[in-house]
């Protein structure tokens, strides 16, 4: 697979007319290498070489992780053998939106030929998922589902907001993450009308919602799901808004395909909410690819022209966030499949009145 990946990537490195490119940004040196130490190595890459640089720490873990790539070692912030590699090339390009600009010039000053800033060039290439890439990501939304459902024997008015989040942390690892995707959001109440609101002391009370938004990484893979709950029981209104979030989210899972334009998907959803006057309170995009990076291309939104292609991984997510009342979020992460979408993450949709257990 990682062949595969490097043969794809030589060729966009022909398409620019370079003869090498410095890649720096640590999830896309593992992307094309297998590396998995994090910002402690780039790679060179030509049409004939490829070089793995970084210090002597690594030497095994290059050795083991990294077969077919030639080792070359400096010591850490040195760049010395960087440099000597890269003056046999003219025209180099680098990844402009990863290094700093200090690096930049000191590169830059160092090299005979020519330092070309590049975006997304790597990023283009992850955003379609290969085989391997798919397995583990239904093993991250695998693991998902089961702290959803772990989790739900333990809602009930008087548990804090932190002490959800942390059982959530807790079980993402017990089952088989290495961490988590991003910080785990678990918000209850007038709370949830933030979007990324951080887990706080607040007790759950009966007629609360509850959103837990979260994800762990599997083997570099992250998953990512949001559901919204109710604490012990429902108002008229917590079910109205609810069915209507949901309706609006099975509306663009079932534009999910490979030939969607993105915009248009976040446009029927605004447009499924609007009947309910509830557009207003839309105020993130639909959705984000994730594979390496919890956020990654393509972008679901209003001002996205990207077309959906087959194996991209994407999440459909809406949500409503109103001062003062609360606020529901409902998430699935998909597959791009010819005619429709595979529904990784599993856990049931509708709305759950949970107080000790699923009443």
């Amino acid at each position: 697979m990682i062949d595969s990946r490097r043969t794809e990537f030589r060729s966009r490195l022909e398409q620019n007319k370079l003869d090498a490119m410095l890649i720096s940004k640590p999830e896309n040196v593992k992307y094309l290498s297998g590396f998995t130490g994090g910002s402690d190595a780039v790679l060179l890459v030509s049409s004939q070489n490829q070089y793995i640089i970084t210090d002597s720490r690594y030497t095994e873990q290059v050795q083991r992780e990294c077969p077919g790539w030639e080792l070359r070692l400096e010591k850490p912030s040195s760049r010395e053998e960087l440099i000597n590699l890269s003056k046999k090339y003219t025209n180099i390009g680098f990844e402009s939106q990863f290094l700093t600009h200090y690096e930049y010039g000191e590169l830059n000053k160092s090299l005979p030929g020519y330092f070309i800033p590049l975006l997304g060039v790597v990023e283009e290439l992850r955003a379609i998922k290969d085989e391997k890439e798919l397995d583990l990501l239904r093993k991250a939304a695998e693991i998902g589902d089961r702290v959803f459902s772990e989790i739900c024997s333990m809602i009930q008015a008087d548990v804090s907001e932190k002490q959800i989040a942390n059982h959530i942390v807790y079980n993402l690892k017990n089952f088989g993450c290495e961490k988590e995707s991003f910080d785990t959001i678990s918000v209850s109440g007038v709370n949830a009308a933030l979007p990324h609101g951080q887990p706080g002391d607040k007790l759950l009370r009966p007629g609360d919602m509850l959103t837990l938004d979260y994800g762990g990484f599997f083997k570099g893979y992250a998953g990512d799901m949001t559901r919204t709950i109710a604490v012990a029981r429902a108002d008229q209104k917590l079910i109205d808004r609810y069915q209507a979030v949901l309706e609006a989210q099975l509306i663009g899972l079932g534009m999910v395909k490979e030939g969607a334009r993105c915009k248009d998907i976040d446009q029927s959803i605004r447009n499924s909410l609007k009947k309910y006057n509830l557009d207003k309170y839309f105020i993130h995009g639909t959705g984000h690819g994730v594979g390496l990076e919890i956020h990654e291309a393509p972008r679901v939104s209003f001002s996205s022209d990207e077309i959906l292609k087959k194996n991209m991984v994407i999440t459909i997510e809406p949500g409503i966030y109103i001062s003062g009342w609360g606020g529901i979020r409902i998430e699935d992460t998909v597959i791009v499949k010819d005619g429709g979408c595979e529904v990784i993450t599993h856990s049931d949709k509708k709305l759950l009145i949970i107080d000790g257990g699923i009443k």
